[in-house]
């Protein structure tokens, strides 16, 4: 019996080191596929339906049908607006993640914020990250979010912001292990409560 035991205990501990040497090399081989660069006039309708996709897996419980139908209808639009939306200057920041030729994740941010609370008080602003569910966990967040902190940085600001939405636990998580301190302000986001993480670069120095 104890032999018996001995043996399935090598099979598992077996099939244990081949799935995770499997894990790791389809990993590598994706970290080669792994494309992050300034988002481009071409990249708008990829990136606007990747942006709905996102938008409905992310928000599906916490907003209101009518409102992601609404952000889907004006699809043509958003379009339509992407370069000016979504550009690379002094000013704003867009970037896409691409692999094997699709998007699969973006951020785009501004060097003064959108809200008038934290622009007066000379907060950059992190507007939108995303990675598609079937690519997260891969550490590409925090990659984007370091293009943004390094962009931030050498334009002379010294914090951003992040809003999101105060039942977006997940994504609070995330804002949380990057350091993020939970500010005292809150807004209003189609009916919905936004909280607020601010980051002080000068203390990562």
């Amino acid at each position: 019996m104890i032999f018996f035991k001995c043996i399935q205990s090598a099979i598992i501990l077996y099939a244990l080191s081949f799935f995770y040497a499997t894990v790791i090399t389809e990993r590598k081989k994706m970290d080669k596929n792994i494309t992050i660069r300034p988002a481009k006039p071409e990249d708008a309708e990829q990136f606007v339906l990747l942006e709905n996709l996102i938008y409905r897996k992310t928000y599906e419980k916490i907003l209101s049908s009518e409102v992601i139908l609404r952000k889907e209808e004006q699809t043509s639009n958003r379009v339509l607006m992407f370069s000016d939306t979504h550009k690379n200057d002094k000013e704003n920041i867009c970037y896409v993640v691409e692999i094997d030729g699709s998007l699969v994740g973006y951020f785009w941010g501004k060097l003064h914020s959108s809200y008038e609370y934290y622009n007066s008080k000379g907060y950059a602003d992190l507007i939108a990250l995303y990675i598609h569910p079937d690519y997260q966990g891969l550490g590409i967040a925090s990659k984007l979010k370091q293009i943004f902190v390094d962009w931030v940085k050498s334009n002379g600001a010294t914090k951003f912001v992040i809003g999101v939405l105060k039942d977006n636990y997940n994504a609070r998580k995330v804002y949380e292990r990057w350091g993020g301190v939970l500010d005292n302000y809150t807004s209003e986001y189609k009916g919905c409560d936004e909280v607020f993480y601010t980051y002080n670069l000068e203390k990562e120095q």
